[in-house]
Order: structure tokens, then sequence, then C-alpha cells
């Protein structure tokens, strides 16, 4: 789940501390759904950051490519709905590329 959201006029930008995973060159994180709808409502790119590297990508495109998964953290009858992604190890850009573009 995310550790920190960043919210700019064209990037929604999700910081996360620690990956679920490592896989072949890539971490695996979970996203809940509803910044894919706060995304989606604010016409925003949504950027996924690890520490090992970062992924822009359409709230839309998060639907199609990620795995969704429904898991119960504190009430039974709610489970949070989240979409399970590979973030590509690489160079990350810095935060204010993302706030002044």
């Amino acid at each position: 789940m995310a550790d920190y959201v960043h919210n700019f006029p064209r990037f929604l930008v999700i910081d996360i501390e620690k990956p679920i995973y490592s896989h072949e060159g890539a971490d695996c994180v979970r996203v809940n759904e509803k910044y894919i709808k706060q995304a989606t409502e604010n016409s925003q790119y949504i950027v996924i950051r690890t520490p090992n590297g970062e992924k822009q990508m359409m709230p839309k495109a998060i639907k199609k490519v990620g795995k969704k998964v429904k898991e119960v953290f504190l009430y039974e009858d709610l489970p949070m709905t989240l979409y399970e992604i590979l973030i590509p190890r690489g160079v990350k850009k810095d935060e204010d590329y993302y706030r002044w573009t």
C-alpha cells in the first residue's frame, strides 16, 4: 500500500517505501483502487515510485495490466480492492519534475 501520496496538477505520485517482493529486476507493489479513481476523476497520470525505480501509467492501464486483489485488513465485511503491479528497476526522476510539468 502507499506510504506517501502527492497530488500535483498532472500527476498523482505514490511513493512506496517497501515493495511486497522483488522479481527479475522489478518490484511488486499494490495500489489502492481509491487512488486510481481519484486520478481518473482529476484527469491525472499515476506515478508509482519505489526505492529502486518508478513507473508512470494511466489509471485505465493499471486496471487492464494489474492483477485485481481483494484483501481484508480491519473489517471482514469490507475487503479493500488493490491492484498488483510490477515496477521495473531503473533511474528515478526528481519529484520537482512532476510538480512543474
